[in-house]
């Protein structure tokens, strides 16, 4: 890879991350509900995924699962009913969150575990990684299943990165806020609809 394909690659990267998506607003929810280690840890989740992705890349198992009708759609319904899950979850939820004390440990993993599922169940990031890695590779370079693992995994921690930087802002402006049960309960429902509209497009997104 030379300068320009690498300056490509992370201009393309960058994109991606910036660009607002269930990622992104799994990250700004926590943050905001549960303060900036609860972004971090939600980012770290989903900046694992990005390397299972890198790792399935590599391996070509995600070109297969581009490639083909069924396993897409399988993914692809999957995490449409998760991101609805978790929609409904805030949408139903009644439990009071307080900004100034710590969550268990538990919790923690728990927020973990969801953004990790959040980026595994997006075919969209299949869809990027094998459609746009491979392009800034020459087809003759040797150790390409490398080569792309190295991409994936840079493009999972520059989102972790980014994810965080953004969930750290809104878990500072939500300690502002979220004292206020009325407007805990508001942003609840708000995220929670998002989630649900998030779920909905991609239950209908086609794999072309």
């Amino acid at each position: 890879m030379d300068a320009t394909q690498l300056g490509l690659f992370v201009v393309a990267t960058l994109l991606l991350n910036v660009t607002p998506g269930p990622d992104m607003l799994y990250t700004i929810a926590n943050g905001v509900q549960r303060g900036p280690l609860a972004a971090i840890v939600s980012a770290s989740g989903i900046g694992l995924g990005a390397v299972f992705h890198a790792a399935m890349t590599a391996l070509g198992v995600a070109a297969l699962i581009a490639a083909s009708d069924m396993a897409f759609d399988i993914l692809r319904i999957a995490g449409a009913m998760y991101l609805i899950w978790i929609g409904l979850r805030n949408v139903w939820s009644r439990s009071k969150v307080d900004p100034s004390g710590p969550l268990k440990s538990t919790s923690y993993a728990r927020l973990f575990v969801r953004g990790l599922f959040t980026n595994i169940l997006n075919p969209k990031v299949i869809l990027f990684f094998v459609a746009l890695l491979p392009q800034f590779i020459d087809p003759l370079t040797e150790n390409i299943g490398l080569w792309l693992f190295a991409m994936g995994c840079f493009v999972g921690l520059s989102g972790t990165l980014i994810n965080s930087l953004v969930g750290i802002a809104a878990g500072g402006a939500g300690k502002l806020f979220m004292q206020n049960p009325k407007f805990q309960k508001w942003i609840d429902r708000v995220t929670g609809c998002l989630f649900i509209s998030l779920g909905i497009r991609l239950f209908l997104v086609e794999r072309n």
